[in-house]
C-alpha cells in the first residue's frame, strides 16, 4: 500500500510510505489510525479507486506556522485564499 501525507490547506506532499506488503488493516494499526472516530477518519483519510493508495490529510510546517502567526486566517474556513 502506498500512503501519502498531504497538507489539508496547501495540498503539498509532506511525506510518503510505500509498503506493498501492507493491507488497509495493517496501515490503520501501524499508523495508529484506529484511534480516530468515524468523523475524524472521513475528514482525514481518502483512498484511490483501486484501494492501494491511501491519502492522509495533515498540516505542513509552513501552514502550521502561518496559522500560529495569524489564527484569523482560519476564520474563512480556508487558510489559503
Amino acid at each position: 500500500m502506498r500512503i501519502e501525507y498531504l497538507c489539508r490547506h496547501c495540498h503539498h506532499m509532506v511525506g510518503e510510505i510505500d509498503r506493498p506488503d501492507w493491507s488497509y488493516e495493517d496501515a490503520v494499526q501501524i499508523l495508529g489510525l484506529g484511534h480516530l472516530d468515524e468523523v475524524e477518519r472521513a475528514r482525514t483519510i481518502a483512498y484511490n479507486d483501486h484501494g492501494r493508495w491511501m491519502y492522509i490529510l495533515t498540516v505542513c510546517d509552513y501552514c502550521q506556522q502561518a496559522v500560529e502567526a495569524h489564527p484569523e486566517l482560519l476564520v474563512e474556513g480556508k487558510l489559503l485564499q
